[in-house]
């Protein structure tokens, strides 16, 4: 079976050139022998974070996180977990990302929080503006998700802007950089699958609380 390759749609629409944009990516990844899918995550509705890490830290992991079997972020998190390389692509709006992404993200930190699921996962990011601001976007999401845990492909940035355009294939510019970001992500994934990576050691309970582990216990060098 060849490597698993996600793609995340955060725009409310699901044949808009976000989605279009993203499908360029994944076609590029499945040419190269990976098993793709396409997530949109306006089929599942998630509510916004908690905010249970500012209350207690030990509240925010991904065995409590979830609201109600009717929260879509459990599906999401099962898909991002099955994916061993993550497309996330955004629409800009007023020189950010979506409010979706953003919402998406923040959930985000219930999967890093006690442990990180996500420890150098291969990514790459989309985001299409209507004139400006695809850059500011891509930056929004390129930090966290690095915090995270993910790691960014070669070239793994694209974006494209609507203005004066009437189709994707009016930018000159946006397909082929979509192709060849699928492909880096699809290579970069083959090299890294198996590597090992250190990540900070979960927090400590300390007469209830949770409290961060020493350095030189999360760098290895020594006891919690």
């Amino acid at each position: 079976m060849g490597l698993r390759v996600l793609g995340v749609n955060a725009s409310s629409r699901t044949d808009g050139w976000t989605a279009e944009l993203l499908d360029e990516v994944l076609k590029a990844a499945a040419e190269k022998g990976a098993l793709t899918e396409r997530l949109d995550l306006v089929r599942h509705p998630f509510p916004f974070c908690a905010g249970n890490y500012s209350h207690d830290p030990g509240l925010c992991g991904p065995e409590v996180c979830l609201q109600g079997p009717w929260d879509g972020f459990g599906h999401i998190a099962e898909r991002l977990s099955w994916a061993d390389a993550v497309v996330f692509a955004t629409p800009v709006y007023w020189f950010s990302l979506s409010a979706r992404m953003k919402a998406l993200l923040e959930r985000m930190t219930s999967l890093e929080n006690q442990g990180i699921w996500n420890l150098g996962k291969p990514m790459a990011l989309v985001a299409v503006a209507e004139e400006d601001g695809a850059a500011q976007a891509l930056s929004q999401m390129l930090l966290p998700l690095s915090y995270m845990g993910f790691v960014l492909a070669p070239m793994g940035l694209v974006y494209t802007h609507r203005r004066g355009r009437k189709t994707l294939a009016d930018d000159p510019e946006a397909i082929p950089d979509a192709k060849r970001a699928g492909w880096n992500l699809v290579e970069m994934a083959e090299r890294l699958k198996g590597a090992e990576f250190k990540a900070p050691a979960p927090p400590l309970q300390v007469d209830g609380l949770h409290r961060a582990a020493p350095l030189e216990a999360q760098l290895g060098q020594g006891e919690a």
